[in-house]
């Protein structure tokens, strides 16, 4: 019973990447909608607010399991592997996000092109993000579980907490 609870934490970042799956389809469903729509701002503001707040807190959240598993003796060559898969990936998440957000500053109905560029980078930043999300389900997240002791647990659920109460 004590051991389930220092999974907890874990469980809560992890349980994130269903509130994405869970927004998937929307986002999809908002993205498709847009090569039509004439006043498309609301839509694109949902998007990139979705991107710009809750993902980047997510991976925010990651940050805190990435720096206590780099100072784990236990982290093995694979270990690392999968945990610089993670920062790599995470970088190019961001990258496309901080395109999606320069092309919506641009973003008119008027230019076709600019709206087909948009759309089409928003689609890709979905599926590289779901992508990233299995990895991190199958890798990552057990990776944290066996390797991070009850107090490393306990001192990243206090920081995430401190974090998020502020």
């Amino acid at each position: 019973m004590e051991e389930q609870k220092g999974f907890e934490i874990i469980s809560l970042i992890q349980n994130e990447h269903t509130n994405y799956l869970e927004k998937h389809d929307v986002l999809n469903k908002l993205i498709l909608g847009l090569l039509d729509k004439d006043e498309p701002w609301k839509d694109i503001k949902e998007f990139l607010e979705f991107f710009n707040n809750v993902i980047l807190e997510h991976f925010e959240d990651e940050a805190e399991v990435i720096k206590l598993l780099l100072h784990n003796n236990g982290l093995t060559e694979e270990g690392t592997k999968t945990v610089n898969t993670v920062l790599q990936e995470h970088s190019n998440i961001i990258k496309h996000i901080n395109q999606l957000n320069s092309t919506g500053k641009i973003y008119t109905p008027l230019l076709r092109e600019v709206k087909e560029d948009f759309i089409a980078n928003a689609h890709e930043l979905i599926d590289i993000v779901t992508k990233h999300a299995s990895m991190e389900d199958l890798e990552f997240f057990p990776l944290a579980r066996n390797l991070l002791s009850k107090s490393e647990l306990e001192q990243l659920k206090n920081t995430i907490e401190t974090k998020h109460s502020n």
